[in-house]
């Protein structure tokens, strides 16, 4: 086994079950050299390779102790002959069927894990995958017994295992992952390590093209513990794994929430009493879902239409931005994860079925469910409610609120993490306010939602997860364009907390909220853009990042040659998306086209461009041939009406 099969070998895990992992966590805490001696019999010239390990450590990072940081790099170094290396004989150790073959291993276990424990726990997508097809054996749930190896992109394990050929690719949303560059021999390598006895959840399969197949897997807390910890949890003050001992309720089933019971909880506690009275914006309207046409059209029968009159000009705006963004997501997600080389080679030229996500075509992805639930909470509050906008997420994540398949997919690790931090909160925040649980997600009482933190990120999240659903919040509030721009940052902040997240939101927004006022493309990509509308930013100047895009960053002739990349990093999409305006000839479909052929986050890059472009260039402007294909596209046109309509009846707190 070589450096490059630890993230391939996902084939070696037991499909029959196996006794949890335990016995090792009450030996003795040792130094490195007595943790390996009643292993060196069967792991060879394992003396000299601990000195390897060893001689050089002087101050290891992360509070580790030199034994500690040696058990780590022992594990990543290999042997002339890989299958004689530790790691390898390690975890076939621990995926055997007899427990008492892993004794003479305790000692390190112990050191190793205690190492491992340590270090800060990483929430977020990794990827490992195997030669062949293996999708079979993952039905519902599956247990992996070894020390898992994994990467960061899907890139780099294509690296391992090729683009050829029959394989499986899992992305797997860790939970407890670790990151062990500093500690490992591959100093260049983010190695991202999975524990031992890692529940895993399927949360979906398919197919893109033909040998390869992805399996979409979310890392859970177990029923019951599979892997004792090392030592007292609590000893370990620089250990941020998850500790929760409670059954997560994770695996909810799909189905319509009956009508009758939809108000239980506003007939319960008195600070939860929100009901919206558009009752088709309403958690039991869970999905459109693509395999029953009835319950499609029930819900686009269900809205109804706002009485009150709706200027036309505006609408068209608000249409062609929402739908512009749900068109570059279809567009896009078929592509999603493609090289530029590839697309080069094979260019995306029109909506397509299959691909990543294996979709129908017309069909979109996280990137408009997760902005139609922002557009609900705008509707349903007439305001701007974070916490609401949180519930609805949390909707989406468990239940399929406002997912076409009744799934959520396609989820970035910034908003699962800042989700599932929402949903701890939402625990707490009800013990300490004697409200249950599960009437939390109607919380109506002022003084209570402005106590509750709604900033659920890490600080250093600055993926384009938080632009590519941002539409809904410059489209309700533009006619105040102060108070847009903020709440379009704070929309972003909630589950990606960098401050380039936060200005890259407002800085969009107002390029959105400017083409409502009338200004002309030549306006929206002067130069000196920001320093004309400094006063819409008026509590806090933009990041240098973002004002470098503002001045012009992205206007490059060559585009992909000169630099433009569609990743996933916010900056890079924000300069992908304002390029592609840019340069589109005052075509939607021409922009939406280059933007997605750049590669990498074809959706979300397409889906951030769909945003302005659409509110530039209006609905009628979009291409007719994709309208008729996109998804629920009538339910996102009168969802545009309520948009207009309550956005102009809000008056700010400072008029």
């Amino acid at each position: 086994m070589s450096l490059i099969d630890r993230f391939i070998d996902a084939d070696k895990e037991p499909t029959r079950p196996r006794m949890p992992i335990e016995g090792y966590e009450n030996k003795p805490l040792v130094s490195v050299e007595d943790s390996i001696q009643r292993i060196k019999d069967f792991v060879h010239d394992l003396d000299r390779i601990v000195w390897l390990a060893k001689r050089d450590l002087v101050a290891p990072t992360d509070g580790l102790t030199i034994d500690e940081s040696a058990a780590i790099r022992l594990y990543t170094l290999q042997w002339c002959q890989p299958y004689e290396s530790l790691y390898s004989q390690l975890n076939r150790t621990l995926r055997a069927e007899l427990r008492e073959h892993l004794t003479p291993w305790f000692s390190y276990l112990k050191l190793f894990l205690t190492a491992l424990y340590k270090l800060p726990s990483i929430k977020r997508t990794v990827w490992r995958g195997v030669h062949g097809d293996v999708s079979e054996h993952y039905k519902n749930n599956y247990i992996w017994w070894g020390f898992s190896s994994c990467t960061e992109t899907m890139d780099v394990l294509e690296q391992f295992i090729g683009r050829t050929g029959v394989r499986t690719i899992f992305m797997v949303e860790c939970l407890n992952g670790k990151n062990i560059r500093n500690h490992s021999v591959y100093e260049n390598e983010n190695e991202i390590l999975l524990m031992p006895g890692t529940y895993l959840l399927v949360r979906s399969k398919w197919s893109p093209v033909d040998g390869l197949h992805m399996i979409h897997l979310e890392e859970v807390i177990p029923p019951h513990r599979l892997l004792a910890p090392p030592v007292d949890i609590s000893s370990l003050t620089n250990s941020s794994i998850s500790i929760e001992t409670e059954v997560q309720s994770l695996d909810l089933p799909r189905h319509r929430i009956n009508r009758s019971a939809k108000n239980e909880s506003q007939q319960n506690h008195p600070m939860c009493q929100f009901h919206s009275d558009k009752i088709w914006l309403d958690r039991q309207n869970q999905y459109i879902d693509h395999r029953s046409t009835k319950i499609r059209n029930q819900l686009e029968c269900e809205i109804q239409e706002p009485s009150g009159n709706i200027d036309q000009a505006i609408l068209t705006r608000i249409q062609g931005s929402l739908i512009g963004l749900a068109l570059g997501d279809a567009l896009g997600t078929p592509a999603e994860y493609r090289t530029r080389q590839y697309l080069l080679e094979h260019p995306v030229t029109d909506l397509q079925t299959g691909g990543t996500w294996n979709l129908e075509k017309g069909q979109f992805t996280s990137q408009t469910s997760m902005a139609l639930c922002l557009a609900n909470s705008l509707i349903a509050r007439r305001d701007f409610i974070p916490y609401d906008q949180l519930v609805r997420y949390k909707w989406w994540y468990r239940e399929g609120y406002m997912a076409v398949t009744g799934k959520c997919y396609d989820i970035d690790a910034s908003t699962s993490q800042s989700i599932r931090e929402f949903e701890r909160r939402q625990k707490q925040f009800a013990e300490k306010h004697n409200i249950p649980v599960e009437q939390l997600d109607y919380l109506s009482d002022l003084k209570l939602l402005d106590k509750f933190n709604t900033f659920c990120s890490n600080e250093t999240a600055a993926d384009s997860g938080a632009l590519v659903r941002l539409a809904p919040v410059p489209l309700f509030f533009w006619k105040n364009p102060i108070e847009a721009v903020e709440f379009s940052g704070i929309s972003g902040e909630i589950t990606h907390g960098d401050r380039i997240a936060y200005d890259a939101c407002r800085y969009y927004s107002a390029l959105i909220i400017a083409a409502f006022h009338g200004e002309t493309k030549d306006q929206l990509l002067d130069k000196d853009f920001y320093t004309k509308h400094k006063n819409w930013f008026y509590k806090y100047p933009l990041t240098p990042e973002i004002v470098k895009v503002s001045r012009g960053s992205y206007q490059r002739e060559d585009g992909y040659e000169s630099g433009i990349r569609g990743k996933g990093y916010i900056v890079s999409a924000l300069e992908a998306a304002l390029w592609a305006f840019w340069s589109d000839e005052g075509s939607f479909e021409k922009g939406a086209l280059v933007v997605v052929n750049l590669g990498d986050e074809t959706g979300s890059t397409a889906a951030i461009y769909g945003q302005l472009a659409g509110a530039y260039y209006g609905y009628d402007n979009l291409p007719k041939h994709w309208l008729t294909h996109l998804y629920a596209r009538n339910f996102i046109k009168s969802l545009s009406k309520w948009i207009a309509y309550e956005g102009q009846q809000w008056k700010s707190t400072q008029e």
